[in-house]
């Protein structure tokens, strides 16, 4: 350490690599205090250099990306998010600027025009290239631990299931006949869009009643392309299929065996169909028909009105000539409705609610985790009061005080008769006889036709 001309002092030091470092303090107490700390980080192996957070954000990320190996999917969705708002906020930052301030008041202001999700999307990117940064040893902390993500209870809390009944009288009857199929194999074994639209007639075991999941669809800006593993490992999986979905695979097949590497649910090409492509002609029309999303009504001869939420949630209406013209203008004005990735969220709390396992929920579905099954998948059901009330209709479980000991003709030794309940076998810690056990709890209720969804 030297005093320099100016009065400050020069603290010098050798860094990891023995190359000479130096930085100025204003006072011989700093200088020595930092030395202290350089000395302890090189010891550790924890050193940072405080001049490489001089590099800028923009510069690193062009790095980032050179170095990173992904789906193409993956990269585009990538591109997206860092053209549209993470480099016009942070690329010329250096890393070293950008503290956990900044970045909560950045993922504040993003809360307000994006939802929550999307938010949370954003700020993981940031974290995750901030924590290469740490890598790279060009910073020493991440400033995104600790962020909050803002909630905008304006844009949550909306339907993410169907219930059966609901969708075998109303959305499946208004879906085309030559779409029920693929609808059917969402809400009947649970598969993703890139599932279905990938599914060859080789995974198909019609006399089995299974369906092998391994090839997915993937869309990307430059087509649609075949993948041969799915999501993830998890992801390859049988999954045993309903007769509803087994009578429509058998309709769509038709006498003829089809190739088995042809498409179940190919367009008229033969290919995988596009998402966005089925979810304006097929999707959103089926739901303004089914009246799951708006409504259209013939008031008269040559008479439609059509009725639709908008983003607001206040209803328009418009009257037009035909039925056809009705539907599809509700079908592209409407706000919301449920998603074909609703029928998976659907699947997964029909299953749960009618007690099967999560753990064989989890396998047939494809998820690694189980949490994901009953955090993200499961939803509280339409029915969920009556079922609630069912647990408790059985006559045996209703309370009854106990008899004084003048009903029964006789007068027991003091606390006998409390001592008789207890030591009843079939009566649990409260003296009441019924089918619980000495919880209180029967285990069979647990994941029975009264289990919780959640």
């Amino acid at each position: 350490m030297s005093k320099t001309p100016a009065g400050t002092y020069r603290a010098n030091w050798r860094d990891s690599a023995d190359r000479q470092k130096a930085k100025t303090f204003r006072t011989k107490k700093e200088a020595n205090a930092f030395l202290a700390e350089v000395e302890g980080a090189l010891n550790r192996g924890t050193y940072v250099d405080p001049h490489a957070g001089r590099l800028r954000f923009g510069e690193f990320v062009t790095r980032w990306l050179a170095g990173r190996s992904v789906e193409a999917r993956t990269a585009e969705r990538t591109d997206s998010m860092l053209r549209a708002h993470l480099l016009p906020q942070w690329a010329d930052w250096p890393l070293a600027k950008i503290d956990y301030l900044a970045v909560q008041e950045w993922v504040t202001n993003l809360g307000r025009t994006l939802a929550p999700s999307t938010t949370a999307k954003h700020l993981g990117m940031l974290s995750m290239i901030m924590q290469t940064a740490i890598r790279a040893r060009l910073i020493a902390v991440n400033p995104c631990e600790g962020v909050r993500v803002p909630r905008n209870r304006a844009r949550e809390a909306r339907a993410g299931t169907i219930s059966r009944k609901a969708f075998f009288g109303r959305l499946l009857p208004a879906v085309p006949a030559e779409h029920r199929g693929i609808v059917c194999a969402a809400a009947g074994a649970g598969l993703r869009w890139g599932e279905c639209a990938g599914l060859p007639w080789e995974a198909v075991d019609l006399d089995r009643g299974l369906l092998h999941v391994a090839q997915v669809a993937v869309e990307t800006h430059g087509g649609i392309v075949l993948r041969t593993y799915p999501k993830t490992r998890a992801g390859v999986r049988t999954v045993p299929m309903p007769p509803f979905l087994v009578d429509e695979l058998r309709r769509r097949r038709g006498a003829a065996v089809p190739d088995g590497r042809a498409l179940v649910f190919a367009d008229r090409d033969g290919g995988p169909q596009r998402r966005s492509n089925f979810r304006r002609r097929v999707w959103l029309p089926s739901l303004v028909r089914a009246g799951l999303l708006g409504r259209v009504a013939e008031v008269a001869p040559g008479r439609w009105v059509a009725s639709w939420p908008d983003r607001d949630g206040r209803e328009d209406r418009a009257e037009f000539a035909d039925e056809a013209a009705a539907v599809a203008h509700a079908a592209a004005s409407a706000f919301g409705g449920l998603r074909f990735h609703d029928l998976r969220h659907s699947y997964i709390t029909w299953l749960v609610t009618d007690g099967v396992p999560v753990n064989v929920v989890r396998r047939v579905v494809g998820h690694e985790k189980a949490s994901t099954t009953l955090n993200r998948y499961t939803h509280t059901p339409d029915d969920y009061a009556d079922r609630v009330r069912l647990t408790f209709a059985d006559d045996s479980l209703t309370f009854r005080p106990a008899p004084r000991p003048t009903d029964l003709g006789e007068v027991p030794l003091p606390g006998r008769e409390r001592f008789r309940e207890r030591d009843d076998p079939r009566r649990g810690e409260t003296g009441v006889v019924g089918r619980f056990g000495s919880g209180g709890v029967e285990p069979n209720q647990l994941s029975g036709h009264g289990g919780c969804n959640r």
